[in-house]
């Protein structure tokens, strides 16, 4: 096993942002016990992570789609079977950690759908997309459910040229999404979750802005520099993170990475690793191509 710059990827991109937000919370008087959550589990996705990226790659197709397809929808599922928050069903808990369900497998739901949509009808690839949309409505979950649904209608919308078809993808999607943040939920922020940009704030303009930027770039490398034959999927990733970042303008939602919260860690890193996987592969292939 030999490590490259490129193993560290995930890191690299991802400890702005925690980093940043944990000196918020430190010089704010949040107590050490949250922050150092983050910490420990940037330190542990990160050494995954780099495991994952740095052993020898199998360029053999990966047929277990569906398994991981199910397991998510279950874990959405469960969270219904937790008493919740003032109605609000998002979490499974573990001991004293709890978990966004959301913030951890609809990266890996989009990713799955994608390759589903592959080999499979895409009406069904359509009717799994509804189902999950809808359990975020009732959950209800509107920045999710949001980040979700438009890049699942970008990514259907791209696999069928049929009008009817593309027309009712779009409409039943944004129904679901108009409807989510008519009926938002009342859940009050937490300083150290969603409002950790105003902790940053009172630090000064500049730790503002250097937050800022340390959270528009988690999604540019799945936009901007998308694996060879993956950008579809890879862009669809990208909408997935820049949509929940941009829903905590509009509404009391979670900061991914920066703000208290091991999900959204989980999440992004998953959505990572995957992406450095596939480049990696993406450029074997092309080397090999060419020789």
């Amino acid at each position: 096993m030999k490590l490259k710059l490129v193993n560290f990827i995930p890191l690299i991109i991802s400890i702005p942002s925690v980093t940043i937000g944990v000196i918020a919370m430190y010089y704010n008087k949040i107590p050490p016990y949250i922050w150092a959550q983050n910490i420990l589990f940037l330190v542990i996705a990160g050494l995954i992570s780099t495991f994952v990226t740095s052993i020898k790659l199998n360029n053999k197709k990966n047929s277990f789609y569906g398994i991981y397809i199910l397991i998510s929808l279950l874990f959405i599922i469960l969270t219904f079977v937790n008493p919740g928050i003032d109605g609000v069903h998002r979490w499974l808990s573990i001991g004293i950690i709890k978990f966004n369900v959301s913030m951890i497998v609809l990266p890996i739901l989009i990713i799955e759908l994608w390759k589903l949509s592959q080999v499979k009808s895409l009406c069904f690839t359509i009717v799994v997309t509804i189902v999950i949309s809808i359990l975020l409505l009732i959950q209800p979950d509107a920045s999710e459910l949001t980040a979700f649904a438009i890049p699942m209608m970008v990514m259907l919308y791209a696999k069928t040229d049929k009008k009817v078809l593309r027309s009712f993808i779009v409409g039943i999607l944004s129904i679901l999404i108009i409807i989510s943040w008519v009926f938002l939920d009342n859940l009050p922020p937490v300083s150290y979750v969603e409002g950790i940009l105003s902790l940053l704030a009172n630090m000064g303009l500049i730790w503002l802005i250097l937050g800022v930027l340390s959270l528009i770039i988690l999604p540019m490398p799945f936009i901007l520099f998308p694996p060879k034959h993956l950008k579809l999927p890879s862009t669809c990733l990208g909408l997935y993170f820049m949509i929940v970042l941009i829903s905590t303008l509009f509404g009391n939602f979670p900061v991914p990475l920066m703000g208290y919260g091991i999900s959204p860690i989980i999440g992004y890193f998953i959505s990572i690793t995957w992406y450095v996987n596939s480049s990696s592969i993406a450029l074997k292939l092309n080397i090999r191509k060419n020789t």
